[in-house]
Order: structure tokens, then C-alpha cells, then sequence
């Protein structure tokens, strides 16, 4: 898979699902992408404004062909292409919703996750949520993060919120995240200050 690395099923630490590159059944269906088989696309993912990897895939009526280059150590690039299956289940106030079947457990998930050679559940790899190890300090960091990314700015968060609602959002709705962002921000700011002073004090800085 272009620029996704190696992997392997061992690792030392835990990683999170996170870390890995993703594919999510819903963010495809809601983007339009499955709506018409024979269709041919591509995803892609980056971190920092710079793009990690990137996949090619083909919708079918009943699966998702998946379809990229891999690379182990010391191994040359493979060229796999492999098919996941759909499951539709209906909706309580009507039509239907659409998840993948494992291609290794067979698991009904919204989600799969290139951790190694194939895009499995997360169960398939011991994927944990990132949020699951985080401290408070962090979620309020990713909580921050997050309403920065919806509202277009910049992911410093010593740099000011532009003061600019983005298209089709509603005011009150602007202004409530506003809210969110500086409350969590000051609690993460806060509690990095009370962190790096800790720090001092043990003579680790």
C-alpha cells in the first residue's frame, strides 16, 4: 500500500487504532462513494499535511474490492486485491444500513483497519482505542483538536481560533464549540503547565 510501510502482527506496544489507516463503511456511504457498482475510487489518509497512503478500491453489488501495493521487511511490493463483503441490516425507521464482514473473522464492523498485510477488524488485530490509554489532559488535547479540525483552524493550540463560522454551520452551533474548544484547551494547557513544573522540580528538565 503506497507510503503505508510494513507491518507485522507482533508488536512491543499496543497500538491503537489510531495509529493505523482506516476504512470506514459509513464515511463511504455518506460520501456517496458505493452508490453505484462498477465504480472505481481511491482513498487516501496523511497526517501533518502530509499524505501516509492511499488505496484503490472497486464497489460491486454486494462487496468492496480492495486493491494496493504492500511491503514487508526486506520483502519486495506485493500486488493485493482483495474483496469485503457487505451485510445490510434494516433500519428502525426504514431503509437500511450497510457494514463489512471481516475478511478474517467474518465480524460485522463499520470499520477496518490496515495494521498489516490485510484490512481487518480491530479485534483481529488487538486494536485499542486511543482513547481507552488517554489521561485527562489528553482527551481534553484531542477534544480541542478535534473542534479545531470541524471549524478549519489551525491544530496549535496556542494559536487563535479564526473567528470565522464555516459555511452552513449554524450560529448557535459555532458559538457552542467556541465554548468546547476554550474550556478544553485552558484544562489542557493547565494541566501540560502543572506536568512540565513537576518535571522541573524532579530535575527532569
Amino acid at each position: 500500500m503506497g507510503g503505508m510501510g510494513s507491518g507485522n502482527w507482533y508488536r512491543d506496544k499496543k497500538t491503537t487504532t489510531e495509529e493505523v489507516h482506516r476504512i470506514d463503511i459509513r464515511y463511504m456511504r455518506k460520501q456517496g462513494l458505493l452508490r453505484w457498482p462498477g465504480s472505481i475510487g481511491s482513498l487516501s489518509w496523511s497526517r501533518d499535511g502530509k499524505q501516509t497512503g492511499s488505496i484503490r478500491y472497486r464497489v460491486e453489488q454486494d462487496c468492496l474490492v480492495l486493491m494496493y501495493r504492500y511491503r514487508s521487511y526486506g520483502e519486495e511490493w506485493k500486488e493485493i486485491e482483495e474483496p469485503v463483503w457487505f451485510e445490510r441490516t434494516p433500519c428502525n425507521y426504514g431503509g437500511e444500513r450497510l457494514w463489512f464482514h471481516c475478511p478474517h473473522c467474518g465480524r460485522r464492523v463499520a470499520v477496518l483497519y490496515g495494521a498489516g498485510v490485510r484490512f481487518l477488524c480491530r479485534h483481529c488485530y488487538d486494536l485499542s482505542y486511543g482513547s481507552q490509554n488517554e489521561t485527562y489532559m489528553d482527551r481534553m488535547m484531542r477534544k480541542a483538536w478535534k473542534i479545531r479540525q470541524r471549524l478549519g483552524s489551525s491544530e496549535d493550540l496556542m494559536e487563535p481560533i479564526w473567528e470565522k463560522k464555516p459555511k452552513g454551520m449554524h450560529w448557535k452551533t459555532f458559538e457552542r464549540l467556541l465554548r468546547e474548544e476554550r474550556k478544553a484547551n485552558r484544562a489542557s494547557t493547565f494541566l501540560m503547565a502543572k506536568k512540565l513544573e513537576m518535571f522541573k522540580r524532579l530535575g527532569w528538565l
